[in-house]
């Protein structure tokens, strides 16, 4: 209920939802790179699997040769072969 209320006033001031609600963003750049934003720590990270927490589920990125190049308190990029991006 009190999300929803958020998401209702996030629309009625026109802001960014995903601001306002902690959502997480996943932008793919091709198969070879994705930028995370708005994550809160890292679960797992090896070369073929990365498992980040973000506020209202669990990221799951697959693949191989995977790395991360470069992460903030904020946002991060993989790069390597993407396979999958799942939710949980």
């Amino acid at each position: 209920m009190f999300e929803e209320s958020k998401e209702k006033a996030a629309s009625a001031l026109k802001l960014p939802k995903d601001v306002v609600l902690g959502e997480v963003l996943v932008s793919f750049l091709g198969r070879h790179s994705v930028v995370i934003e708005n994550y809160r720590s890292i679960i797992l990270y090896t070369d073929c699997s990365i498992k980040l927490q973000a506020k209202n589920c669990r990221v799951i990125i697959g693949g191989s040769r995977l790395m991360i190049e470069y992460y903030t308190n904020e946002e991060m990029k993989i790069n390597g072969f993407i396979k999958s991006l799942e939710f949980e």
